[in-house]
Parts: structure tokens; sequence; C-alpha cells
């Protein structure tokens, strides 16, 4: 069951990107399409399948910062630092009001998404390698398709591959502490991925909330753009 996950959750997701962005439009169906992978499959999921276990997926069985795990928390620290040295930059740089509502959302995110792709599967084969980090690992970074099929990167192959060796790190991590908690730590502060997810579905939202007039004023007065996905961190700025 939970090897079927991967493909189900692709070729599903896909499929309501594609659709509720044809019929609410782009930003509207941006929303739509996170919020069902968040909920459905990322949280819904691993409860239907283990329970009130589901929180356990979050509790270290081996602690990372320990002589034994030393590999994985040189990692953790590294993957931290480096992705935090080369995106930061650019999110400070973002409008206040993007960053106060992409904050949460990235924390959603990268919470979500690690129950889901770190903690369900190492938890479901402990001693395997292949199914506990790199078949997730590949799902993961195919994933990623879905949303941008509604804002395409612009080079799509690059940002598969890098989702792809992030999912690889931190199925790693995951896999020594047996839990999701430290890669979920680390994709939450991490401007990439989580937080230009963050940033991109807080930019759909501030999108909308402009089509409003009285809102709409307020996101020009805070030099929100209307249609802020033009230079969306989702297409690999």
């Amino acid at each position: 069951m939970i090897l079927a996950i991967p493909p189900l959750l692709i070729f599903t997701v896909f499929l309501v990107f594609r659709f509720a962005s044809s019929k609410l439009g782009k930003e509207k169906g941006y929303l739509v399409g996170f919020c069902f992978y968040w909920f459905f499959w990322c949280l819904a999921i691993p409860w239907l399948l283990i329970g009130k276990g589901s929180t356990s997926l979050l509790t270290d069985r081996a602690p990372l910062f320990s002589p034994p795990n030393w590999p994985a928390a040189l990692l953790w620290i590294i993957v931290t630092l480096v992705t935090l040295v080369m995106y930061a930059k650019s999110f400070i740089k973002a409008p206040l009001t993007l960053i106060l509502l992409a904050i949460p959302l990235a924390t959603l995110n990268g919470f979500c998404e690690e129950i889901l792709w770190r903690g369900l599967f190492v938890r479901a084969f402990p001693g395997n390698p292949w199914l506990g980090v790199l078949y997730p690992a590949i799902g993961f970074a195919l994933w990623h398709l879905a949303p941008q099929s509604v804002f395409p990167a612009e080079n799509k192959l690059a940002f598969i591959l890098s989702t792809f060796f992030l999912g690889l790190a931190y199925g790693f991590i995951a896999y020594s502490t047996g839990s999701a908690f430290w890669a979920a730590i680390s994709t939450a502060v991490n401007p990439a991925p989580s937080t230009t997810v963050g940033e991109s579905v807080a930019t759909s939202i501030l999108s909308n909330m402009a089509t409003l007039p009285a809102v709409g004023h307020v996101c020009v007065a805070l030099s929100v753009p209307d249609h802020g996905h033009a230079n969306n961190p989702m297409t690999g700025r």
C-alpha cells in the first residue's frame, strides 16, 4: 500500500493542479493543488495508515547529535547552512507581507512533506534504504512536476534533480534518526525548497486577495504585485 503512494500521489495531484487551474484560474488552482497535497496526501494518508501513531513519525529513535550519527548530523548542518546562504538573500528582499505569510506556509509545507516522504517510508522500511530513502526521494522529486504544470520553472530538469538530491540527503538523515523531525526542521527553515514554496503559495494568496477592492489597495500599498508569479520562486529564479 505504501509503495503505491508516490505514483498515485503524482497522478492525482497533477490532475488537481491542472483541473483547479483550468476552472478557477492559475492563482486559485495553485492554492487548491497545494491544499489537496498537504491535507490529503501528507496528513490524512499517514494518519489513515498508522492512526494516532502518525505523530511518532516526528519522534527520534536515535538522537541526531550523537556519536553514531555524526555523518547524518554533519550532513544536516551542511545542507541547512548551504541552502540558507544560497537563497536567503532573495527571500529577505521580498515584501514584508509576503515574508510574514510565507513563513507559516513554509513551516506547514516542511512538516507535512517530511511526515509523508521521510517519516512514513523510514518507519515502514527501517532496514531497507532502497525503499526507505531512495524510492521516496524519486517520488518527492517527481511530484514537483505537478505545481510546475501551473507555474513552470525556467529549468525543470535542474529543479527536479536538485529536489531529488535534497530528498536523498533528508532521507539519509531520517533513516539515521528513525524520524522525520530534523528533516522537517531543515525543510521548514530552508529557503529552498520549502520557503520558496511558502513564498509561492503566499504570493498566490495575496494575488487572490488583491482582486478584492479594499484588500487590493492594501496589497498595492505594500508593493505586493497583483501577479507575483512573474518572479515566482518556484520558477527557479
